[in-house]
């Protein structure tokens, strides 16, 4: 999977708080959006109302599941990044045209779900890099077929199943049983039991 706004993130300074801020949020999309389609002859358009309706979506989600961070600050990361791959997913604000098999095969497969993503894990690989002095690679499954199909049918049920997409991407235990719950992620519920 191309991840083409990563090293323009990695030059910006505090993702994680800036990446909370509307005209970040909607430029670095952009940015990410024409470089993902960049050389491709696809055409998009980005609905604004749409967009900002994901964005304020996932800063209140933000907002109200923050504390769960200081159970796994690192893993929380991960969390918003797929909670705002959620978003994305539901409020649904780009629309592609001239999309064709001679592109990216990620793209050619499933292009919004490829341009939501690749933007999601930029962000969240950038932020784990600046905080954590670390991102871990994407996982084997980011170039499976398989796991795009399958994923692609589920959210179309449930857009909150692109939390544990996300994990899957980023190497994390995917919580595929209550995905939009933070408190039971694998990863927060093994901290509370050994601070038990």
């Amino acid at each position: 999977m191309r991840l083409p706004i990563l090293p323009e993130l990695a030059r910006e300074q505090d993702v994680r708080h800036r990446v909370r801020e509307l005209r970040f949020f909607e430029a670095s999309f952009r940015r990410n959006l024409a470089l993902r389609l960049e050389n491709t002859g696809i055409t998009s358009r980005t609905d604004r109302t749409k967009l900002h309706a994901a964005f304020l979506a996932w800063v209140d989600n933000f907002h109200v599941t923050r504390e769960i961070a200081e159970a796994d600050r690192r893993d929380f990361v991960c969390y918003a990044a797929g909670r705002m791959l959620a978003e994305l997913f539901r409020h649904a604000p780009l629309s592609l045209s001239n999309v064709n098999d001679t592109v990216d095969p990620d793209l050619a497969a499933w292009p919004e779900g490829s341009i939501y993503a690749s933007y999601c894990l930029g962000v969240a690989l950038s932020v784990l890099k600046q905080d954590f002095d670390g991102a871990p690679p994407l996982s084997d499954a980011s170039t499976d077929r398989r796991v795009w199909e399958s994923i692609r049918e589920n959210i179309r049920d449930n857009p909150d199943y692109a939390i544990p997409f996300l994990d899957l991407l980023i190497g994390q235990t995917p919580n595929w049983t209550d995905p939009s719950l933070p408190e039971r992620r694998p990863a927060v519920r093994a901290k509370q039991a050994m601070a038990a």
